[in-house]
């Protein structure tokens, strides 16, 4: 029994290497006298038909600033080698051999934007060669090409990078290119963390050229992608909405509070770091203007204003004790219409009721404002009174003050209003533009 064995196994054996005999002697026969360099076809004027496939693997990386685009990909390359056919009969049925890709004709198909320093057309992988000619080349490759980048919708722009292949030395009357049916396909795609792929358009393209009268196919890719804007609401937007808040904080501080003028400045010197960060992330062009940078910049303009107000209402604030009383016009303009507004209007009631009961005498300009809380008129019948670092000082510098605090106050409520409706219409313009933002 065991001698049977033996022998069974020993046949076997045998017939493996006969087998791998065959195939030796099959690919050196094949082999005997073939070019690499000439196109293998017994009718030269018959095109040789290239059929191109990508299959993407993964984005590695988009350099914004220098508007690059590095790629995993996949590619197919099936073409018909006339030299390369034989009988399977005549080689104990053997269909299909491995044959090195080095060693047999190849397509130079190309992609026309590379930029790699390491330019690869072909890497040294084994090409599957049928009996009828059929080459089948499958090979891992990373594509590095050039891609233009319009930045002008960051962090909620979409992209299109385009990769196009075709034969660099060949015209289209002896390399013709087509599209594999499967090509494109997202089955073993490994999505990016800052990019989503939403659509890969695949166009077949005839071109002339001015030096060349021939035709020159190629295969077009164009990669959409769309930017994933969480990760940039929190590093960028969140942060200049909350200085937002800050600087609403130094308009309601008390103005003669010595920090408020530091906290503008500190907010604006921040504002520039955002800018600095955000342009990081764009690229040196004049083109267009990122709408980000255009909300930065009004931003810090915004705050630059507050700055020069705040200084105003200072000013006002520490007016000399001997300074002339506050015109009529502007005691009846801030303390009964402007106060109103911004919902002042209780604190400015002994001042303008003081207005009210003053007389006065043609070409006299000095008014007589009682203190709160002074005499037994109708003044001292008002609940209401103004602030008690107000009320302790001199009739002139008491108005002047209080017209610094309704100023205040409306310079917050302009801001706020400026600020909103900058902010408000620039997402509004972003949603238009493309219905929604992709933050997953």
């Amino acid at each position: 029994m065991e001698a049977i064995v033996w022998v069974r196994m020993r046949n076997d054996v045998e017939g493996y290497a006969s087998d791998a005999e065959i195939q030796a002697t099959l690919v050196r026969k094949l082999l005997e006298n073939y070019s690499t360099s000439t196109r293998p076809a017994l009718n030269s004027s018959i095109p040789t038909l290239v059929t191109h496939r990508i299959t993407p693997i993964q984005i590695l990386d988009i350099d914004e600033q220098n508007q690059l685009f590095t790629l995993k990909v996949w590619i197919g390359l099936r073409w018909t080698d006339e030299l390369l056919r034989w009988n399977e009969s005549d080689y104990a049925g053997v269909a299909s051999v491995s044959v090195s890709s080095n060693d047999i004709w190849q397509p130079d198909i190309t992609l026309y934007g590379s930029v790699d320093k390491e330019f690869e057309r072909h890497l040294s992988t084994d090409a599957q060669v049928s009996s009828d000619g059929s080459v089948l080349a499958l090979q891992p490759m990373v594509f590095k090409a050039s891609c233009r980048i319009d930045a002008t919708y960051f962090p909620f722009d979409e992209q299109k990078c385009i990769l196009k292949f075709g034969s660099w030395s060949y015209d289209g009357s002896l390399i013709d290119l087509e599209i594999n049916p499967s090509s494109g396909s997202l089955s073993n795609y490994i999505p990016n963390g800052e990019w989503s792929l939403i659509g890969l358009p695949i166009i077949k393209h005839v071109l002339y050229y001015a030096c060349c009268p021939e035709p020159y196919p190629d295969i077009t890719y164009t990669f959409v992608i769309r930017r994933r804007s969480l990760f940039y609401i929190y590093t960028l937007l969140m942060p200049v909405m909350l200085m937002f808040i800050l600087i609403l904080v130094g308009f309601y501080l008390p103005t003669e509070c010595g920090e408020r003028m530091t906290l503008f400045v500190t907010s604006m010197l921040s504002l520039f770091v955002f800018l600095s960060l955000a342009s990081q992330y764009l690229p040196p062009t004049s083109d267009s203007t990122p709408y980000i940078q255009i909300y930065l910049m009004s931003t810090i303009g915004l705050v630059a204003l507050s700055s020069i107000l705040t200084g105003f209402s200072i000013n006002l604030h520490y007016l000399a004790s001997d300074c002339s009383p506050v015109p009529g016009w502007m005691r009846i303009c801030v303390f009964k219409y402007i106060a109103a507004i911004v919902l002042l209007q209780n604190k400015t009631k002994p001042f303008l009721k003081a207005t009210e009961n003053s007389k006065h005498t043609e070409g006299d300009d000095d008014i007589h404002i009682p203190l709160v809380g002074e005499g037994s008129g109708d003044m001292s019948a008002i609940d209401i009174k103004a602030p008690s670092y107000i009320t302790s000082l001199p009739e002139s510098v008491q108005e002047w003050r209080m017209v610094a605090v309704v100023v205040d106050r409306l310079f917050m409520v302009l801001y706020l209003i400026l600020f909103v409706s900058i902010t408000a219409g620039i997402f509004m313009f972003l949603e238009n533009r493309h219905g929604h933002f992709s933050t997953h």
